[in-house]
């Protein structure tokens, strides 16, 4: 699904009752959000997925290969990547946000509007970096790490966030804590609320730190993929544009929860009635294919 709030799909009359205390608007709002939560595996994930079959036979070989190119050198360039990720955390978000003026609440559009001028500049870049090989996928991380991180700020500002705040700053940074794509499952804003509650009083330079090992480790799969020359293109392309799409989506959710947050200031009802609609966005996109042997249920993004 595309990360741009576009659905139409009416709100279940069943979580109607839970949302009375939102207006009309606010209850469209936080429907979007759900559905964007609820569908964030979409058919770019299932093809990326593919990448990983790769990852685990390149691990394998890693590990077939002794002790010199086994799990100690292995967990160095993990080291090595989150270094690089943590340095750019520490100096890029000014530069990320420059010429992100405000935007005058009469100018502001209904929803953050979607970019995909960054998912193309982050998949040129990973494209540009799978020839070389590994040594390329350092130099495309300050980059892609950079241009997502400016992608989260837009997405800020649009929905009214004030980006020269400290609390804005955080906030765009905890996006990059939740996690990647390749974590995404059926109890997404389980791990979302589990982290934005742990994230709630981490100052700054704790909450980086935090951002670049979990945001460093979905790159290393990444730089993984990328080892061979030539065909590491196609997979730094591929993942690049689906990483930026994904972390666009979970910014949109984050955000638009934070500014119910504020409007109702009844964080708990916010909560309660987005996992009734996250559990509903999903029941909508149900598809038995066949009667399973275990019983359970087959699910399929729309």
């Amino acid at each position: 699904m595309s990360s741009g709030m576009k659905t139409h799909d009416p709100i279940p009359e069943t979580v109607a009752g839970t949302a009375a205390f939102l207006t009309a608007h606010e209850q469209d709002e936080l429907w979007q959000a759900a559905i964007l939560m609820a569908d964030s595996r979409g058919l770019l994930m299932r093809v990326t997925a593919l990448f990983g079959r790769r990852i685990e036979a390149l691990r394998a070989r890693i590990a077939k290969a002794g002790d010199r190119f086994g799990g100690p050198a292995w967990a160095q360039l993990t080291q090595r990547v989150q270094d690089a990720v943590e340095d750019t955390l520490w100096n890029s978000y000014e530069f990320a946000t420059a010429g992100l003026t405000a935007v005058p609440r009469i100018a502001r559009p209904k929803r953050p509007r979607g970019n995909g001028a960054h998912k193309l500049a982050t998949a040129a870049s990973g494209v540009a970096s799978g020839f070389v090989g590994l040594p390329g996928v350092l130099f495309d991380i300050p980059f892609t790490t950079t241009t997502i991180l400016r992608s989260i700020a837009e997405v800020a500002r649009d929905s009214g966030e004030d980006l020269a705040s400290e609390d804005t700053k955080r906030a765009c940074l905890e996006v990059l804590a939740f996690g990647g794509p390749s974590n995404v499952d059926d109890d997404t804003e389980i791990g979302y609320w589990a982290t934005r509650i742990g994230m709630n009083h981490f100052a700054v330079n704790v909450l980086i730190k935090s951002a670049a090992g979990r945001f460093g480790l979905v790159l290393s799969d990444k730089l993984l993929a990328q080892a061979v020359p030539v065909a590491g293109a196609v997979a730094g392309g591929a993942l690049n544009y689906a990483f930026t799409d994904y972390y666009q989506t979970m910014a949109r959710v984050h955000f638009c929860l934070r500014g119910l947050d504020r409007r109702t200031n009844q964080p708990a009802e916010v909560r309660r009635c987005f996992a009734e609609m996250v559990k509903a966005a999903r029941d909508r996109r149900r598809i038995i294919r066949r009667p399973p042997a275990g019983g359970a249920t087959k699910y399929l993004p729309r």
